[in-house]
């Protein structure tokens, strides 16, 4: 059997099981831009790996709260409705390795992220990069999600080039990032990025109102793109989705143990842990405002990473109250971390300023 042969028989398989599109590239290595892995090589997961197989899957745009009576504060995930990537993920890998196992190849999975999803798709010829530095696929604009695997199957491919795009003079994303992180044409500002916070890192003081009542990711480049403004919503998947609401209550989350995340919070977003959703949750409640949640949050004031003590300070200065002065005011008596104190005194003077 020849190598285009067995390329056609695979694509053909993973259509017919629900996969949106699949293409494959070679095994060279990518050189990327990422501090640590500036040379990704698909033979470091398969030591006799002949090609890299990238799916994608078209995924909904996100629900938004719904209006209610309730006035208890939610919080949102990015543009991307996050309950079906875990599901979806783990149909295409299943898709896939059975295929080729049964011809007798072995497939690996991206397991660690290392390889580059995007650059993947790119070469394989799905799609051309935005100036947001996301994918845009002519079937699917930017709502797609890719799976990236390597095989010793002997694949036919195609690499195609790295620096093209469909955008023209459009900059509509740049000017729709509520930081200014895309600040010109495929160049970000990793520091200034929303999705990048949500991850863990530390999210900046003067920034923090930009992140609204986000726990995971942003999305505001994807959902300004005018090549997704005329999608057709997906009526269903292949695969179940997690049973999960897609806006979190925050103030549980704030005592809430490892059971009650696993329950609540979708799979990719949990990838990131628990405490950058609670440091997320924190932060949504300061910029929410929520007087309600003034309690739990002097309870994570005393939280043993200084990251969660510095955004509650940050939450309490911005909700006020005598309360809130209260515990600012104890916590800042068995307070030992530098930044947290600072933290402490610039909420206990932005209570005195109200």
């Amino acid at each position: 059997m020849n190598s285009s042969d067995l390329s056609s028989r695979l694509k053909q398989y993973a259509i017919d099981n629900g996969i949106d599109l699949i293409g494959i590239t070679s095994a060279k290595p990518f050189i990327t831009q990422r501090k640590k892995e500036a040379f990704v090589d698909p033979k470091d997961y398969l030591k006799d790996a002949k090609a890299v197989i990238v799916t994608g899957f078209h995924i909904n745009e996100s629900s938004r709260p719904t209006s209610s009576n309730s006035n208890t504060p939610k919080g949102r995930y990015n543009a991307y409705d996050v309950k079906a990537f875990m599901p979806m993920e783990n149909h295409h890998i299943k898709t896939i390795s059975n295929f080729l196992g049964n011809e007798g190849y072995l497939v690996e999975t991206n397991k660690n992220y290392k390889l580059p999803d995007k650059m993947t798709a790119v070469r394989a010829g799905l799609g051309k990069y935005g100036k947001n530095s996301l994918v845009i696929t002519p079937e699917y604009g930017s709502f797609i999600m890719f799976v990236t695997m390597v095989t010793n199957a002997p694949l036919g491919y195609e690499d195609f080039p790295l620096n093209e795009t469909d955008c023209g003079k459009c900059e509509i994303c740049i000017k729709s990032c509520p930081t200014g992180a895309i600040y010109a044409p495929f160049k970000i500002n990793r520091n200034l990025c929303i999705t990048g916070w949500l991850w863990g890192d530390f999210v900046p003081v003067h920034l923090r109102e930009k992140q609204e009542n986000r726990l995971f990711g942003c999305g505001e480049c994807v959902k300004a793109c005018p090549k997704n403004r005329k999608l057709k919503p997906r009526e269903e998947y292949p695969a179940k989705l997690e049973d999960i609401s897609d806006s979190p209550e925050l103030i549980p989350l704030l005592t809430a143990d490892k059971e009650y995340y696993k329950k609540t919070i979708a799979s990719f977003p949990l990838c990131a842990g628990e405490e950058a959703i609670l440091g997320n949750a924190i932060i949504a409640l300061g910029n929410i405002g929520d007087e309600t949640s003034v309690p739990e949050l002097g309870h994570t004031i005393t939280h043993q990473n200084p990251k969660i003590r510095a955004y509650s300070a940050w939450s309490l200065g911005k909700i006020g109250r005598i309360e809130s002065i209260n515990i600012l005011k104890n916590a800042l008596d068995k307070e030992d971390d530098s930044n947290v104190i600072s933290e402490i005194h610039c909420a206990l003077e932005n209570i005195s300023k109200d």
